[in-house]
């Protein structure tokens, strides 16, 4: 330090630390409603896809049974 600059303050770290912090949080918004629509989706196709292959062997495994009358 040079003697003619001023000393850091405590208000000077907080106010930058805001301001960081702030475009942090601005940046990493879309970010993470990209990642909440994709978790959404994944979860809406994984229930899909077990109703289907779920119906899929019901129909595969159900018996038939035949009553005849003579």
């Amino acid at each position: 330090m040079s003697a003619g600059e001023a000393h850091i303050t405590r208000d000077d770290l907080e106010a930058k630390l805001k301001e960081v912090a702030g475009a942090l949080n601005a940046a990493s918004l879309p970010a993470r409603q990209a990642g909440w629509r994709a978790g959404v989706l994944s979860a809406a196709l994984l229930v899909v896809a077990a109703y289907v292959l779920g119906r899929r062997r019901g129909r595969l495994s159900r018996t038939f049974v035949e009553l005849r009358r003579y």
